[in-house]
């Protein structure tokens, strides 16, 4: 009986999914590799002597792999990383001014409205999206946290031809900390400091070739 039950759940499933499935196999798919820049975003830091932990402007890369549901709505799973150095406010025992190796990645489900017209040459867009950060420990310490996060922003997609284009995007990309965590620590034991909570701010300028399949 049991089984017989299974078959038919299997059964019922692929009935709903089929429709589904050849729907979204249906849809074109965009791919785009990009370089950028990314710069901001500071821990509050819960210490007499260091007042807050900065993360180093540097450049940023990745991809986005979306698929074009109509000519003004996308979704995309997005992914950037980000190589950089804390700069540390103030002086921590053993520590100097600045530790590097540390990394940030950031994953994204992104969604986009993009205005104009199908065949306009340039089209401004603006985009949404939610997900996770993983701040990487720096050089010498462990710890890496993987934080919930939001991506806002919007830009510009400009025509090469009919499935490739320039995509230009600028995002803000809050991650959200709470209340006393601490943060990247040694093989010691010893901890760098203590978050305060709230929001690390950064702010990404990318810019890649976006190829339609």
């Amino acid at each position: 009986m049991r089984r017989g039950r299974f078959i038919l759940i299997l059964l019922f499933l692929d009935v709903l999914w089929g429709p589904v499935s050849h729907t979204l196999a249906a849809l074109p798919v965009e791919l785009q590799p990009f370089i950028g820049y990314k710069g901001g975003g500071s821990f509050d830091v819960n210490d007499p002597q260091a007042t807050g932990v900065d993360l180093e402007a540097s450049a940023v890369y990745g991809f986005t792999l979306g698929l074009v549901l109509n000519p003004s709505q996308q979704v995309d799973v997005y992914w950037s990383h980000q190589d950089t150095k804390l700069d540390i406010d103030g002086p921590v025992a053993g520590q100097g001014g600045s530790l590097s190796g540390a990394s940030v990645d950031f994953f994204q489900i992104e969604g986009s409205y993009i205005g104009g017209d199908e065949d306009d040459a340039v089209r401004g867009f603006v985009a949404f999206g939610v997900g996770a950060t993983r701040f990487g420990a720096p050089t010498g310490f462990s710890g890496s946290h993987i934080r919930f996060a939001l991506s806002i922003g919007g830009g510009a997609r400009v025509a090469l031809g009919k499935s490739v284009g320039l995509r230009l995007q600028g995002r803000w990309t809050p991650s959200f900390y709470g209340t006393d965590e601490t943060i990247f620590c040694t093989t010691g034991g010893g901890c760098l400091a203590t978050v305060d909570g709230g929001i690390v701010s950064q702010f990404e300028l990318t810019t890649g070739v976006a190829v339609r399949f």
